[in-house]
């Protein structure tokens, strides 16, 4: 009967075995053995280490900078003429004597020529001027004799006159005579005692008309640009044909040797730099530029600054040949030797101020000042300086994430 009740219900048959199974399951389960606990483990960081080795070290700055030059010369036209020939291009390299530009001669050869003959009349008047005056030396010797004579004659005339032998006209004419030689002297004496003024007066047309000369030939010998050293041409400024006008520039060139890189320095570093110059310390730089490489020093530092720094000038002691006028380069400063730093990779240092050190498997944080960088196998490493670390321990070079002291670690 109770069969047939379950035969007209075939949906309650699954949820029974359904049931039967849940029940067996949760039996196994509650008479299964248990299992033992395990107690938890202090997680252990993997981390390598540098042993704190204090030495005197000298730190690196790394400046950007511009090359340029003290000596750079703008040649200029020496008068109104015309471009005849250009012997370089932009960009050539010369050499010291190498003639780099003519300009037409025919425009400064008349004023030479005519600066000359000024001259050479000048130089014809002072030596009239000296015969002249020789023979006013001599002939004033015979005006003061004749003057003597007609003085004595007029005195004859005088004592005729009054013995009643002579008459007034005779002695009218004695006097007459006289006077004339009275003034001929005067006149000779004067030409003597003046002959300095006249003398020094062509003499200072003479040293004018020299000059003007010297100009002259000055301005044509520059008429011819010469490369008065061994260097590079910056800009031509004319082409062959063209009418320039005097001062007008033709180009501008600089020399090999002369090349400076001028690099700001900043305003935290200002005054150690200023005290090594004044010391006298030798202050090195290397660049590398092109593929080749730079081998600097610090010359001078400019004399103005301002709120980021200085600007410092380098002199380019060997490598100056790879680089040009305006290049930029980075160039490597090595400051003056630090007493008792350690040299760290940048992955030991936490906030600028922190390493942590090994004691007893643990990090212990120990506070520290930056002093600069330095290379080191081509890469760049901090110098620091610490009183709380001493020689021999084991500094942290693995970056850790929340890092803080008393973290386990394990040195690798």
């Amino acid at each position: 009967m109770e069969f047939r009740k379950l035969y007209k219900l075939p949906w309650l048959l699954p949820l029974l075995i359904i049931g039967a199974g849940l029940a067996i399951f949760t039996l196994l389960t509650a008479t299964a053995p248990g299992s033992p606990s395990v107690p938890s483990k202090e997680r252990s960081w993997l981390v390598e280490t540098l042993p704190a080795e204090p030495q005197a070290l000298a730190p690196t700055l790394t400046l950007y900078g511009q090359v340029e030059t003290p000596a750079l010369l703008n040649a200029a036209a020496p008068g109104k003429s015309r471009v005849m020939n250009i012997a370089v291009k932009e960009g050539d390299s010369v050499s010291a004597g190498q003639i780099l530009l003519e300009l037409d001669e025919r425009d400064f050869k008349p004023k030479l020529n005519q600066a000359k003959a000024r001259a050479e009349e000048l130089r014809a008047l002072i030596a009239s001027e000296q015969l002249r005056y020789r023979n006013d030396k001599v002939a004033i010797n015979h005006e003061k004799s004749i003057l003597a004579l007609e003085q004595s004659a007029v005195a004859r005339a005088e004592e005729l006159k009054q013995r009643k032998l002579g008459s007034q006209a005779a002695l009218e004419e004695a006097q007459e005579a006289l006077k004339r030689q009275q003034l001929a002297y005067t006149n000779r004496k004067l030409a003597l005692d003046d002959h300095e003024a006249r003398l020094q007066q062509l003499q200072a047309r003479l040293a004018y008309a020299e000059a003007e000369e010297e100009l002259a030939r000055l301005d044509l010998e520059r008429s011819r640009i010469v490369a008065p050293f061994a260097g590079y041409v910056e800009k031509l400024s004319v082409a062959t044909g063209d009418q320039v006008k005097e001062a007008q520039l033709l180009m501008t060139l600089y020399p090999k040797d002369k090349l400076e890189l001028r690099a700001k320095i900043p305003a935290a570093f200002q005054h150690e730099i200023q005290r090594a110059l004044a010391e006298g310390l030798p202050l090195p730089a290397e660049a590398d530029y092109a593929g080749a490489k730079l081998e600097l020093m610090l010359d001078r530092l400019s004399g103005k600054a301002d709120s980021r720094g200085i600007d410092a000038l380098f002199r380019i002691q060997s490598g100056g040949e790879w680089v040009r006028l305006g290049a930029t380069v980075s160039a490597v400063l090595r400051r003056p030797v630090k007493e008792d730093v350690i040299a760290l990779p940048y992955t030991a240092i936490y906030d600028n101020n922190r390493v942590y050190r090994v004691i007893d498997d643990r990090m212990q944080a120990a506070n520290i000042t930056v002093l600069g960088e330095r290379m080191r196998n081509d890469q760049a490493w901090l110098l620091v300086k610490s009183d709380e670390l001493q020689p021999g321990d084991r500094i942290i070079t693995t970056q850790l994430p929340g890092a803080v002291s008393g973290m386990k670690v394990e040195v690798k």
